[in-house]
């Protein structure tokens, strides 16, 4: 009877260990993923954050003003605008000097000294 009552403790006591063991190791895993996703929510309200900035920046007349004037070139009343003009005259093509070579072998020449 006293080897029933040993054997059936053991058993117990095993069974204790192996579930203290397993619950370790799951609370391991656990604070892991937790860590991780701490983490990574960290990383994405930074980000949003920086976007709010950003938005509440682009809702600001300084920010219209400077688009009107750097993307699309407008002024306010009463600025000095200075216009460069524009030459829009096509220079004259520059005809190839004839050369003692055959035409294949001077384009293969003009084509090799685009690479360089």
């Amino acid at each position: 009877m006293q080897k029933v009552v040993t054997l059936i403790a053991c058993f117990v006591i095993g069974y204790l260990i192996w579930s203290t063991i397993c619950a370790l190791a799951y609370l391991g895993k656990a604070d892991r993923l937790t860590t991780r996703t701490f983490a990574e929510l960290q990383r994405v309200s930074a980000q949003t954050l920086e976007q709010q900035k950003a938005m509440e920046y682009h809702a600001t007349k300084a920010y219209v003003e400077k688009v009107a004037r750097e993307d699309m070139l407008m002024s306010k009343k009463g600025d000095t605008v200075i216009l460069f003009p524009m030459n829009r005259t096509v220079p004259e093509p520059v005809s190839p000097k004839p050369t003692g070579l055959p035409r294949v072998l001077s384009q293969l020449i003009t084509w090799v000294k685009g690479w360089f």
